[in-house]
């Protein structure tokens, strides 16, 4: 039987697109359309050998975009700040125009969030689209009533939902939100790395924030879950991905118990735990942390769900013991 609706991924060769498609080929009314600039790549062509189609298109481009939304039912976009930022051309360019590059890199992101959006809101694509789910984060000004104005790769997405409501009221009607959690597998960035020692055992740094419960996503196995649910209901929903909420603490000690591996745990300042990154990221993750810490993830927004089963009857995430079970740590020993 041929599948009746067609989900259009933006960043199929990234975690979350990745996982939105793993998802829905067990789906058997959906068929998935892939985007990517270059079809050619190992990554893109790995997709296509597992019977997905994919089309060159450019965030950039609204046209592009517009050609590969056509006949679609649903869009799973998302948008990616730290790329943008990292981007020597892009540094430059905030150097020139006397701005920080974080603030740059999100202004980009906004624009690019709204080309996506823009070509989502064409007529062509409309006459066949049900759901725009749109990869966002919580409104860090808003909910912190400017107290945070550094979480800038929390806030240029929140530009972006708020600009669809704003001035594209059709396809606001078809919007769904998913605010991904903070990433399991975030340590491969080096914050808070296990470090072994000669004795064999590891030391673990985790920033002086008590025991706060944080929303781990297993990015790679859950996104698509959630991207499920907001799909098998009707568009305006919000929720937070996440796998299990678990203290910075109660990760790592699990971590341990699970490879059975001694591990001393030292608690440091937000500052310090920063402290190897360059300076404009350091800024950015302290103001994130400290605004998660006081005001919560989503900022307190009474509008997003933070109970998959309550979208979705049955639907089962991974634990973080699962995470931790097959998650490649060879770059520890």
């Amino acid at each position: 039987m041929t599948a009746s609706k067609l989900l259009v991924v933006i960043g199929i060769t990234g975690n979350q697109g990745s996982s939105v498609a793993s998802a829905f080929l067990k789906l058997p009314d959906w068929r998935i359309r892939g985007i990517s600039r270059d079809i050619s790549s190992a990554a893109a062509q790995q997709w296509i050998s597992k019977g997905v189609e994919l089309v060159k298109a450019d965030l950039d481009d609204i046209d592009s975009l517009e050609s590969a939304f056509r006949g679609a039912s649903a869009i799973f976009a998302v948008t990616d700040f730290y790329s943008l930022m990292l981007d020597p051309a892009n540094y430059a360019a905030a150097q020139q125009a006397a701005v920080t590059p974080n603030e740059y890199a999100c202004n980009l992101e906004t624009k690019r969030g709204m080309k996506i959006a823009t070509a989502a809101n064409s007529p062509a694509v409309s006459a066949t689209l049900t759901h725009f789910v749109f990869s966002s984060l919580s409104d860090t000004k808003h909910w912190s009533h400017g107290k945070y104005t550094w979480n800038y790769h929390f806030d240029g997405k929140a530009a972006v939902v708020k600009r669809i409501k704003k001035e594209l009221p059709g396809l606001a009607e078809k919007l769904s939100i998913i605010q991904v959690g903070m990433y399991a597998s975030n340590w491969k960035g080096g914050m808070g790395r296990p470090q072994k020692q000669k004795d064999r055992a590891f030391v673990v740094q985790i920033p002086d924030i008590g025991e706060v419960q944080l929303p781990w996503i297993y990015v790679d196995r859950d996104v698509g879950i959630f991207v499920e649910a907001l799909l098998a209901t009707s568009p305006g929903k919000q929720i937070l991905g996440v796998s299990q909420m678990a203290s910075w603490r109660e990760f790592w000690t699990l971590w341990a118990e699970t490879r059975g591996v001694r591990l001393e745990i030292q608690v440091v300042s937000v500052e310090e735990f920063f402290q190897s990154l360059p300076e404009v990221l350091r800024r950015e993750f302290q103001e994130s942390l400290r605004y998660i810490v006081e005001f919560g993830y989503t900022g307190g927004d009474p509008d997003v769900c933070c109970n998959l089963q309550d979208i979705l009857p049955g639907a089962k995430t991974a634990t973080l013991k699962e995470y931790v079970e097959s998650e490649d740590w060879s770059i520890l020993d």
